[in-house]
């Protein structure tokens, strides 16, 4: 992973994002990093923001009002207008993006708490329209598909899907994805493509089996939703029941040497 040409101080906050390519090159089935960093602050239109850096480059800015966060995109040297990014006010049957499309509805409110013991409010979304898509919110750490990506529910012009792993304020790791369980975008990427492990059927609807190509050692298998929940745990990797699992997209977290992450989808 590259590292930024900005300094950190103790309260920069980084972000480690996996992308993960859907339809185009280099590699349609494999994944790059993103690495994101706050630094200076930059005076907009009267308005302080915190720069946020994309892989070494000036990407956007964000300021905070409250449990409300601005955020501005900065394309070709020119900031955009600022748009409402998140608002951690939001309770369940909220909508939020009401001009969108498809706009997020809240259907969960709960909280967890980071590494450091801290209790944090989590927001959990579907959009409107599109049964299979899902987002949450962590409150102060901002989207599980990255803090500048909520509300992108489908590929990016690069045709990649962003998922974000964990967050940083300083040297201290705040909150990690529960599906990856790691920063290591590398490990992450690596185990994605060349592990010789994948899942027959998918789509499934009643049983699905782990093909194992390699022989790895595997001790357990998870099957986990969008919001990070495991909704079934097992040791077995042959004739695993996933009848009682509702319809929708899932991460199958196959655990031995490594924890080895995979798609599934289920359809009734």
């Amino acid at each position: 992973v590259a590292m930024l040409a900005v300094g950190l101080s103790v309260n920069a906050q980084t972000w480690y994002i996996l992308g993960e390519y859907i339809w185009s090159p280099p590699n349609p089935q494999g994944t790059f990093e993103v690495y994101q960093t706050t630094g200076e602050t930059v005076t907009i239109e009267g308005l302080d923001y915190t720069s946020v850096y994309e892989n070494n480059a000036l990407k956007a800015a964000y300021r905070n009002d409250g449990s409300q966060v601005y955020i501005r995109w900065r394309i070709e040297n020119v900031w955009f207008d600022e748009i409402l990014a998140y608002d951690y006010d939001l309770e369940e049957g909220d909508f939020f993006n009401d001009d969108d499309e498809h706009p997020m509805m809240v259907t969960e409110v709960s909280t967890i708490i980071d590494h450091n013991g801290m209790e944090r409010k989590k927001i959990e979304f579907s959009f409107v329209g599109l049964p299979d898509e899902t987002e949450y919110w962590i409150e102060g750490v901002g989207s599980s598909r990255g803090f500048l990506y909520s509300g992108i529910y489908q590929p990016t012009d690069e045709g990649a899907i962003f998922h974000l792993l964990c967050y940083h304020v300083g040297e201290n790791l705040i909150y990690t994805n529960p599906v990856y369980n790691t920063c290591d975008v590398d490990e992450v990427a690596e185990n994605m493509v060349n592990n010789g492990l994948s899942i027959y059927p998918n789509p499934a609807k009643e049983i699905i089996n782990i093909l194992n190509d390699n022989n790895l050692t595997v001790s357990s298998v998870e099957i986990i939703d969008l919001t990070g929940r495991v909704v079934l745990s097992t040791e077995k990797t042959d004739n695993i029941n996933i009848a009682e699992l509702p319809e929708g997209q899932y991460f199958v977290r196959i655990n031995g040497e490594t924890s080895i992450v995979k798609k599934l989808f289920i359809t009734k």
